[in-house]
């Protein structure tokens, strides 16, 4: 996906796993925030001694960085790889991203909430390692949008006066607000109709017909 600089070091030794821990440790900060994470959470969730957990992963804060771009690893492609392939028109394109969010924040088998998002509150007037860190992944993110956009228009598929970051910067909006959204308690009925509201507000709206899917399972 179109993120930049930001990523994920992989290393060899005992990969698998360090990789399910550090998964465990994600979905705990995910569930509690950063700041209700103890580190007897942390030893919970890893499956690891205290100095094992530490010698591999840092401390609390290191612990927290990479739960942050583990999470951008797994959930980056599913939510922005149709954005990189640009397959279809921009507005089935945007539909499925904002949708995405939105059910993958209330799907029952995560965390409520989309991580990033959740966090991006959280440390508002927190670290300022984590909010750079968040600043970069939420650039990755615009970046993809504004990428998508820029496709868009050189199709013929949006204005051309349209101007791009006014759009991307619209449409990350919109992910930010449905990702809250399901946070909340929102249902399914409630994502879909935010997304036809959202959608009605893109250029071309109408000019092509949009999609309806049951590819998660929703809180209820």
């Amino acid at each position: 996906m179109a993120s930049g600089d930001v990523g994920v070091t992989r290393g060899r030794p005992r990969k698998t796993e360090t990789q399910d821990a550090l998964h465990g440790i994600m979905r705990a900060f995910w569930q509690n925030g950063y700041k209700a994470t103890s580190m007897n959470d942390l030893v919970g969730a890893s499956g690891m001694a205290k100095p094992s957990l530490y010698a591999a992963f840092g401390d609390k804060e290191a612990m927290f960085e990479k739960s942050l771009l583990h999470y951008f690893d797994c959930y980056g492609d599913m939510v922005f790889g149709p954005l990189a392939a640009a397959e279809h028109h921009y507005l089935l394109d945007f539909q499925e991203l904002i949708r995405t969010v939105g059910y993958l924040a209330a799907d029952e088998s995560t965390p409520m909430g989309c991580f990033l998002f959740n966090s991006q509150v959280e440390v508002a007037y927190g670290s300022e390692r984590h909010k750079a860190l968040l600043a970069d992944l939420g650039q990755a993110r615009f970046n993809a949008i504004k990428t998508r956009v820029l496709k868009a228009i050189d199709a013929g598929q949006v204005p051309e006066e349209q101007d791009p970051d006014t759009l991307a910067t619209f449409i990350d909006g919109q992910l930010a607000a449905v990702s809250i959204l399901a946070r909340s308690g929102g249902t399914k009925t409630q994502i879909d109709t935010f997304v036809e509201t959202a959608m009605r507000a893109l250029p071309s709206y109408g000019s092509v017909d949009l999609e309806t899917t049951d590819s998660f399972t929703l809180r209820q």
